[in-house]
């Protein structure tokens, strides 16, 4: 079974607020899943946070392109 993390979670490991998680997942940048019921938890697979994070990743080989 996969890892999950909270916006929470994922807002403080890009060091960015929880609205921009909320904007990354609405843009489809970031997949997540909601828990059925009125309040319902969102949660982000772990491997669509590595998958953001490898895709907004700059090596040194790109800087100097």
């Amino acid at each position: 079974m996969e890892q999950h993390l909270t916006v929470s979670e994922v807002a403080s490991l890009l060091r960015v607020s929880r609205w921009s998680v909320g904007r990354y997942i609405k843009s489809g940048a970031l997949m997540a899943t909601k828990a059925d019921g009125p309040n319902g938890a969102v949660r982000i697979p772990l491997s669509s946070y590595v998958a953001y994070i490898d895709d907004h990743t700059v090596t040194p080989q790109q800087e100097t392109q």
